[in-house]
C-alpha cells in the first residue's frame, strides 16, 4: 500500500477538482486544488513541503496544462515532482509530445465511480517509478 502523499491538482471545472479531492481523500492522500496556473505557481512558491505529486488538466484557459508542465519541468526547484497529466482524450501526438516534454504519466479523466480507482493506480505507478529512479 502507498503511504500517504501531498498532491496539487489543477482544474478548471469545480466538479472535477471536486471529485478528485473526495476520491485521492478518501484513499487517504493530503489534496491541494487549484481552478488556475497561477494560483498553483504562487502556492509552490510558499509552501514549505513540495507535493509529492501533481496532476494537471491538459485543456485549461490562460495557463493549459502543457504550458504548466513545460514551466515545471525547466525550474530547478520543481523538475523533480513528478507530473500526472489529466485529459479526457489524448490523441497519439500529444501523448508523445508531454511524454517527451516530462509527464510522468498520463491520466483519462474517468467516470467518477471509476475515479478511486484510476487515482490509486497512478499514485501507485509514480510511487513505484519514483523507488526505481532512487
Amino acid at each position: 500500500m502507498t503511504k500517504s502523499k501531498t498532491i496539487f491538482y489543477l482544474d478548471d471545472d469545480s466538479d472535477d477538482r471536486y471529485f478528485f479531492k473526495n476520491a485521492a481523500g478518501s484513499l487517504g492522500h493530503k489534496v491541494m486544488v487549484f481552478h488556475n496556473g497561477d494560483d498553483l505557481l504562487k502556492a509552490l512558491r510558499e509552501s514549505k513541503k513540495k507535493p509529492d505529486l501533481l496532476f494537471l488538466d491538459v485543456h485549461m484557459p490562460v495557463l493549459n496544462g502543457e504550458e504548466m508542465l513545460n514551466l515545471l519541468k525547466k525550474s530547478d526547484a520543481y523538475k523533480h515532482i513528478p507530473i500526472v497529466m489529466i485529459s479526457g482524450a489524448y490523441p497519439k501526438k500529444l501523448v508523445r509530445h508531454l511524454l517527451d516534454a516530462g509527464a510522468e504519466h498520463l491520466m483519462k479523466k474517468t467516470p467518477v465511480n471509476e475515479l478511486r480507482a484510476a487515482i490509486a493506480e497512478v499514485i501507485e505507478n509514480a510511487s513505484e517509478s519514483a523507488q526505481l529512479s532512487s
